[in-house]
């Protein structure tokens, strides 16, 4: 599996970099500043709903008075983007309590990311069910539907069968898993994560030229599956998602240059801007 996310990336990599030879930076025109006020007034909207999901878990930790707890978010933003993998945010969060419970701060906050991935392939696999071009519809939607309630299972009863391996690690997991904040509101959140992310992506095409129709909605679930699906390299996928947005649209026959800046634009507002307020914070709550 890794080998083959491997050979994907490289692929995704490839065609950015073939795509972008013919790339002309001197043509490269803002069209529409509103929509690109817009897709940067939306950021703290996104992080806001993360910061709901941390206070779920402070609350199960019983830490909700600790002063440290922005600090620790703030550290968590930064290690998610520094890390190969979001999924890191445990790794700057935890570093602010008590060692007895970073097991938990570990365990929760991968359920709160993984909350976030099933909904990024919930709505993946069904814009690709859907996509006019689908080689065969029976078949998109069956995979569709056959994935989403066994994700959907394992989100919310995984554990209950997990339990039953004779592996203390894993019983322990399982135990803590069970103690977790509320997994429903947690998807909740993450779809209204996940919708904005869809808004800044559509705003920012729109700011960058293009013309927004429902083919171009469907091409971003698509994309948005595939990023999360593909592997990291650093920085939260720079390059990798530049390249599958790229690949996707440019399969449709859409021209690259609005792509690319969009791509970028939305990694810039939410991924490295948010980084670097972020260890402003941090650096300033050290003093």
């Amino acid at each position: 599996m890794l080998l083959f996310k491997g050979i994907l990336l490289c692929f995704f990599l490839y065609f950015l970099l073939s795509r972008s030879q013919k790339l002309d930076i001197s043509k490269i025109d803002i069209e529409n500043y509103c929509a690109l006020l817009a897709c940067f007034s939306l950021t703290p909207l996104n992080w806001l709903f993360e910061w709901i999901k941390w206070q779920m878990i402070l609350k199960q930790l019983d830490e909700q008075d600790n002063k440290f707890n922005f600090k620790a978010f703030a550290s968590g933003i930064i290690s998610s983007f520094l890390t190969p993998s979001l999924s890191g945010n445990f790794l700057g969060r935890m570093l602010f309590y008590d060692k007895s419970k970073r097991w938990r701060i570990t365990v929760f906050s991968s359920i709160a990311n993984f909350s976030q991935f099933l909904v990024s392939i919930f709505f993946g696999l069904f814009a690709f069910a859907f996509l006019k071009e689908s080689v065969s519809f029976k078949f998109n939607f069956y995979v569709f539907i056959s994935s989403s309630i066994v994700l959907m299972f394992l989100y919310f009863f995984g554990e209950r069968i997990a339990i039953k391996i004779p592996i203390n690690r894993i019983q322990l997991w399982c135990n803590i898993i069970q103690k977790s904040p509320s997994r429903l509101t947690l998807l909740v959140l993450s779809l209204m994560r996940f919708l904005i992310f869809v808004l800044q992506y559509i705003l920012a095409l729109k700011a960058f030229g293009l013309v927004i129709e429902f083919e171009i909605i469907n091409l971003i679930l698509i994309v948005f599956l595939l990023i999360t699906l593909s592997p990291s390299l650093f920085f939260g996928k720079i390059l990798v998602r530049e390249s599958i947005a790229v690949f996707m649209f440019g399969m449709f026959g859409y021209e690259t240059t609005p792509v690319i800046f969009a791509s970028f634009t939305t990694w810039f507002f939410n991924l490295f801007l948010t980084a670097v307020v972020a260890l402003f914070i941090v650096k300033k709550t050290s003093r």
